[in-house]
């Protein structure tokens, strides 16, 4: 059974009609969204649909609904994230890797040292005491 519609084509024609940007993760051409005319890419995320003529415009056009139809955007999400946790990696942690440490960021990560839990760890000790 397909997914009941969120608005139609003639929905999108209406004077009333009030949507003017969507992101459709479902990415079902002629489905529930009607304004999703085709899946859109990571490098161009953008289109427009014109409404009265149910056709694709630019996303920037002033009669149009605005449409970013990535259909592989969760699979950007873990890569955007890796790449952000990357940089902030190498701009602040390795670092104190040889600098001895000025900024305690190392010591202020380590949960546990020479087996025992560190000062800011020691709550997890009730944890450890139920093992």
């Amino acid at each position: 059974s397909r997914a009941p519609f969120i608005f139609t084509r003639a929905d999108a024609k209406r004077l009333d009609f009030a949507i003017t940007y969507v992101s459709d993760i479902s990415c079902d051409i002629d489905g529930p969204v009607a304004s999703t005319l085709r899946p859109s890419t990571i490098a161009e995320p953008f289109y427009g649909y014109l409404a009265r003529e149910e056709k694709e415009v630019a996303h920037d056009d002033p009669e149009a609904i605005g449409v970013m139809a990535v259909d592989n955007l969760p699979c950007e999400l873990p890569r955007d994230a890796s790449l952000s946790f990357g940089s902030d990696l190498i701009e602040h942690v390795i670092p104190a890797l040889f600098d001895g440490d000025k900024e305690h960021i190392l010591f202020r990560a380590t949960e546990c040292s020479d087996g025992a839990l560190t000062a800011d760890f020691n709550y997890l000790q009730a944890y450890i005491d139920k093992a």
